[in-house]
């Protein structure tokens, strides 16, 4: 059952890959209606005006006061990017901007997208956000696609020659059952950047594993979030993308 499902997946990855349309939405203030393949309209009410103020709020003051707007690479995600506190370090020489902010979906990645990434000038662009799919999130694994395929293809129009690259959804400790439907998600992501230029997909899950399940040495307290360990782990599978 296992077997088929994700195949059914892959098929239907492979259909949208196939249409250049990219998800639209309509903000009602306190909802979100977007338009999506196949004429498919998916609503959600996360206020996204309002929740996550606060973070976006910093970060667009963080864009308005740095003198360059050119960098290296652009680091965009959810709180495993914004709690990436050596990122800078870990990715020297590299000038890089870590816009990452706590609980964010890609549904608020594409909503802020003005403020998170087109400020600045960019190579490369680093994606990561796994909250789509999560205990409180029932989005079916081809909507949830189809909106990181709408973020592919903004940056594709307006960064023509940046490469982007999705890194997989990371597994946890925390969120271990909800791995099939990550790996769903993340079968769909590989191939769709195997199938299109300027995409990559970076795999983190599979030295993120031991024979016994998902390392839990790679994470704090709260077995969601990485510690220094995971980081580490991170910077050896993500730099050497980013570097060559």
């Amino acid at each position: 059952m296992k077997n088929n499902y994700i195949v059914i997946i892959l098929f239907i990855s492979l259909q949208l890959s196939c249409l250049n349309s990219s998800a639209q939405f309509k903000d009602t203030d306190t909802s979100a209606i977007w338009q999506i393949a196949y004429n498919e309209t998916f609503r959600d009410n996360l206020n996204y005006n309002k929740r996550y103020s606060d973070q976006i709020a910093v970060i667009k003051e963080k864009s308005d006061s740095v003198s360059s707007k050119e960098v290296d690479v652009l680091f965009v995600g959810s709180s495993s990017f914004r709690g990436w506190r050596s990122v800078y370090q870990d990715m020297a020489p590299l000038n890089v901007v870590n816009n990452g902010f706590g609980g964010a979906t890609i549904r608020d990645i594409l909503y802020h997208y003005d403020i998170i990434v087109k400020p600045f000038n960019f190579k490369k662009v680093v994606l990561y956000v796994e909250n789509d799919v999560s205990p409180s999130q029932t989005i079916k694994p081809y909507v949830i696609f189809d909106l990181f395929r709408a973020f592919a293809s903004k940056i594709a129009t307006d960064y023509p020659e940046t490469t982007l690259y999705i890194v997989s959804l990371k597994p946890s400790v925390k969120r271990a059952d909800m791995l099939e439907r990550q790996t769903a998600l993340n079968n769909m992501l590989k191939d769709y950047a195997d199938n299109m230029p300027k995409v990559e997909y970076i795999d983190v899950v599979s030295k993120m594993m031991t024979p016994q399940g998902v390392d839990p040495t790679l994470f704090i307290g709260d077995k969601l979030h990485m510690n220094a360990k995971g980081y580490q782990l991170w910077t050896e599978i993500i730099k050497p993308y980013l570097v060559k």
